[in-house]
């Protein structure tokens, strides 16, 4: 057998063994999910969240100790954590205010300029039938009050399971629970 079918019958091999493993996809979800209640939004907030470089990619990150991550490549986020995450804190902010909508530039209005709320994860861990973290810097800039404060927190939750899809629902908590601490100081006008 030469070298080169030798080399190419290691590749098929090797190949093989990562087809056998099927992917898994999962998403965040708003906490508790339930319709928007019906009225008249009067804030507009433009929200801008960063998380960090490591989370933010297709795979899974799980913690396995205070400095050692394992990279799940057959569990993945079914869009961009960023996006995922971006979108479940404005629908969960959205869910406690009536009076707030989140929207981008398309929505700003010349008599009322919107409120800006920026979000920095500074830490996002979760393990494997552990519990689920995420500390958050935040900076609310509303411009018609004069407000410009700044606030911070660290948010948990147990994970309800061992698999996965425990992880999702921890974080999706942890993004509830960073979303009701913001309501709270999304000021009324």
């Amino acid at each position: 057998m030469t070298a080169l079918r030798r080399a190419g019958l290691l590749c098929g091999l090797a190949l093989s063994g990562c087809v056998g493993q099927a992917d898994h996809f999962y998403t965040l979800n708003t906490v508790p999910d339930g319709a928007r209640v019906a009225g008249q939004p009067t804030i507009h907030v433009r929200l801008q969240v960063t998380i960090p470089s490591l989370m933010d990619r297709n795979e899974m990150v799980l913690s396995t100790s205070r400095n050692g991550i394992v990279i799940l490549d057959h569990e993945r986020w079914a869009a961009p954590l960023a996006d995922q995450v971006s979108q479940t804190l404005a629908r969960n902010i959205e869910g406690r205010r009536t009076d707030v909508f989140v929207g981008d530039r398309g929505f700003d209005r010349a008599a009322s300029p919107p409120v800006m709320l920026k979000v920095d994860i500074v830490r996002m861990s979760a393990q494997r039938g552990g519990q689920a973290r995420i500390e958050a810097h935040w900076r609310i800039v509303d411009s018609s009050a004069s407000v410009d404060q700044l606030g911070s927190g660290s948010f948990e939750a147990a994970m309800s399971g061992d698999g996965y899809a425990a992880v999702a629902q921890a974080y999706s908590q942890t993004l509830s629970d960073l979303a009701e601490r913001l309501a709270q100081e999304v000021r009324r006008r």
